[in-house]
């Protein structure tokens, strides 16, 4: 069952880029240690490993381990959990436009809207695995919860918005993918270029 922890656990983010490069952005990690240095502090970049699908992509990590604000209750754990998710946490991206959050004390669900080819707007969600969640006493840890990933995502517009602005200047060759690094984001290119090739042969 999932707990939708109220005002505090929503968070709007309007992005300056097409909705697929924020897409690439949560499909790999090798931009941790230089856009989120606080995060790759104690979730780093060699605890991620690829998660690869036809219908989704992403990264696991294998150092979950959350802090509360001293003296306020822990999120309770979803129920029946294997020990994998002791310390175990995965990020998805769903395709083509919804990115996944999933942990053992608490889910996040983001909806990437393209307003334009390159206006995105991030509606971000989290959810809990208890209705006492939604009380007082678990008021701050919610709220620091939010400002977390507040500032996770945050973090994440210079590169999107850069990545943005790269694709527009006239010495962006296309690219390459790093065979290490990259096979999250090639699976979800690959994706994209059936349904453009399938979308072309309709017209």
């Amino acid at each position: 069952m999932l707990i939708h922890g109220g005002e505090d656990s929503t968070i709007r983010i309007d992005l300056a880029c097409n909705w697929k490069l924020a897409v690439e952005n949560y499909c790999e990690a090798y931009h941790l240690p230089f856009v989120h240095p606080e995060l790759n502090k104690y979730s780093p970049l060699d605890q991620h490993f690829c998660i690869i699908d036809e219908a989704h992509s992403g990264q696991r990590s294998e150092v979950y381990a959350p802090t509360y604000p001293e003296g306020q209750a822990a999120f309770p754990n979803a129920p029946d959990l294997p020990a994998s998710w002791d310390t175990g946490a995965d990020y998805i991206a769903l395709y083509p436009n919804v990115l996944l959050g999933i942990h053992r004390d608490h889910f996040f669900a983001v909806l990437l809207e393209p307003e334009g080819p390159s206006r995105t707007h991030e509606r971000f969600e989290t959810f809990y695995f208890d209705p006492a969640v939604q009380g007082t006493a678990f008021d701050a840890t919610r709220i620091a919860n939010r400002d977390l990933w507040q500032s996770v995502f945050a973090e994440d517009r210079d590169a999107v918005e850069s990545m943005q602005r790269g694709r527009a200047s006239p010495g962006f060759d296309g690219g390459v993918f790093s065979p290490v690094m990259d096979a999250a984001t090639h699976v979800f290119h690959i994706w994209m270029a059936k349904r453009l090739m399938t979308a072309s042969d309709d017209l």
